[in-house]
């Protein structure tokens, strides 16, 4: 099943109900965000107000990502809410052509030839709901900064104190006689 629906197959008088599920290798993950796992499923409703298009639902599926402390790989599961505006390219003119977006521009997207495209608004809404601080869990020790060891599997005899990057060393001596 595809990500695409056909204008004409939603009711001006109640909302489009739908069901749909895509691959992993649907989606063109960038490797350094996450590696998808598990189908995407997409789940919502789609409603039309003359030519504008409503969409809402939510996007649900698993990825692999790597642990910001320790590097560890760890599976991330995506549950977000996905909510976007959709209009066509024959209303607003802008087809295929540069434009300047305007702060009521985020939510929505363009659709031509009475075909939309979901895929953009589900991978943007996919790669939003990942997290910044990637953690394998929430006590995640990380890599000792002197031996390299990996500290959630194996405790190190390194000094839990760190040590002052040499090129930094000036700054240390000068707090110092600061005091």
């Amino acid at each position: 099943m595809s990500l695409v629906i056909n204008f004409d197959d939603i009711s001006g008088d109640e909302e489009y109900v739908f069901e749909l599920v895509e691959g992993p290798d649907y989606f063109k993950v960038d490797p350094e965000e996450g590696i998808l796992r598990k189908d995407v499923y997409v789940q919502g409703s789609l409603s039309k107000v003359g030519r504008e298009v409503f969409l809402k639902g939510t996007i649900s599926t698993e990825m692999e990502m790597i642990c910001s402390r320790c590097l560890e790989p760890l599976n991330y599961k995506v549950r977000s809410k996905i909510s976007s505006r959709y209009v066509s390219d024959q209303e607003t003119g802008k087809q295929n052509t540069d434009f300047e977006l305007h702060a009521s521009d985020i939510e929505m997207e363009h659709y031509s030839d009475d075909r939309i495209d979901l895929t953009q608004a589900v991978y943007d809404q996919m790669m939003l709901s990942l997290p910044l601080a990637r953690l394998c869990r929430e006590d995640c020790r990380g890599i000792c900064s002197q031996c390299g060891v990996n500290r959630n599997k194996k405790n190190c005899q390194c000094s839990d104190k760190s040590s002052i990057d040499p090129r930094l060393a000036v700054l240390k001596t000068l707090k110092d006689k600061l005091k």
